[in-house]
């Protein structure tokens, strides 16, 4: 009865060995962490099971430190270069006025005044005036842009033509002949304006020949813009001929302290846009004007020919 009961601890005993080898071999918890090893291939990647790809640490890299806001840069005149002993690069450029002085070659005591004031002035002369001629010999030599004031026809029927301007009813030859023969009689200028014109600088077919005809003789054009609907700064884009307009009439009122309110709205417009074009006329109110508030005014910005303002 002993060995039966013998066998049967034997058999228990291989069993139970048998099954704790399967039990730490076979058997792991799926909670255990465990070391894996890296795949001698990459693994496949699929729409269902997106690839996460460990990158390797970055080092931190500084902040970007911002640029100091620019000191009210004056967009209509940049800084191209800066010679040497000038202004500093990141300075910006003085505002640039432009004062024309039109109607030029009636008055000689008057023109002379004006000639020899201090400031920077430009003239605009009428051609047929008794003493353009003498006047601008003057201004050339003293280093002043010159340009001829061209007499264009008004919408006033009132006011009173120059014998030599220029009608919407002339055709196209006869504006060109017109033209021609006023910058003809100022051989120094450099430009020209238009002396009233609000109905002919209307007319587009007008006004081509005219900008067609300052630019076979190299000429720029500044339009007065007596009108609103005036063709000419269109037209000169078009032609590529270098062009500006007058921003501020100074004396509608002639009258010294309005026109040094006027001189100081076109400061005030050039500190704005970097740029203004005033046109004046040589009248002793004007003169008093430049001679009374010019200096002040003046301060700050930089007075030049207006060829300087060209577009």
């Amino acid at each position: 009865m002993l060995f039966p009961l013998s066998r049967q601890s034997a058999d228990c005993s291989i069993l139970f060995v048998f099954l704790l080898i399967f039990f730490l071999t076979g058997c792991r918890s799926p909670e255990q962490p465990t070391e894996k090893k890296e795949a001698d291939h990459p693994t496949v990647q699929t729409a269902a099971e997106p690839l996460s790809v460990s990158a390797p640490p970055i080092a931190p890299q500084p902040l970007p430190v911002p640029a100091p806001p620019a000191d009210n840069v004056q967009t209509a005149n940049p800084v191209v270069g800066q010679e040497e002993g000038g202004a500093p690069p990141n300075r910006p450029p003085r505002p640039l006025v432009a004062i024309i002085i039109d109607d030029m070659g009636y008055n000689r005591q008057l023109g002379y005044q004006f000639l020899q004031f201090g400031a920077n002035l430009s003239f605009s002369f009428l051609p047929q005036a008794p003493f353009t001629a003498e006047l601008v010999e003057e201004a050339f030599h003293g280093g002043h842009d010159v340009l001829v004031h061209l007499p264009m026809e008004p919408n006033d029927e009132k006011l009173r033509l120059e014998p030599t301007a220029l009608l919407v009813k002339d055709s196209p030859e006869r504006i060109r002949q017109k033209t021609e023969a006023m910058l003809a009689a100022i051989p120094h200028a450099i430009g020209a304006n238009n002396h009233m014109g609000s109905r002919f600088s209307e007319s587009g077919p007008g006004m081509r020949v005219v900008i067609e005809t300052l630019k076979a003789r190299s000429l720029f054009f500044v339009d007065s813009y007596t009108s609103g609907a005036s063709r000419g700064l269109k037209i000169a884009r078009q032609l590529h001929l270098p062009f500006t307009r007058r921003h501020l009439f100074l004396d509608n009122v002639q009258d010294a302290a309005a026109i040094c309110r006027q001189i100081d709205l076109l400061v005030n417009l050039a500190y704005r846009q970097g740029q203004a074009v005033g046109i004046g006329h040589p009248n002793q109110a004007m003169f008093a004007a430049l001679s009374q508030c010019g200096d002040d005014s003046f301060q700050g910005i930089e007075m030049v020919g207006v060829h300087r303002l060209m577009h």
